[in-house]
């Protein structure tokens, strides 16, 4: 079975995007995880726990998560064959 390399980048990169615009929006708006949010935000280039870096990290993340996803698509689908 092989698997689509932009199929699966494109999966993961909406995951992580998504998650990530989920947990800044609630974040930002109630308060709720703030700490933990701006701790492992700090983690990224760039960040800011504004709604700036809400965009940004959901940028960063659609982005590596398709490079992720395409990368392990790739590499499966080389071992498998």
């Amino acid at each position: 079975m092989q698997l689509n390399p932009k199929a699966l980048g494109l999966t993961l990169g909406l995951l992580a995007g998504g998650a990530w615009l989920v947990l800044m929006v609630v974040s930002l708006t109630t308060g709720v995880l703030d700490q933990t949010v701006q701790t492992i935000g700090g983690l990224h280039p760039g960040f800011s726990y504004t709604w700036g870096g809400a965009v940004w990290l959901v940028g960063m993340h659609l982005a590596g998560g398709f490079v992720g996803g395409w990368v392990v698509a790739t590499v499966y689908n080389k071992l498998s064959a």
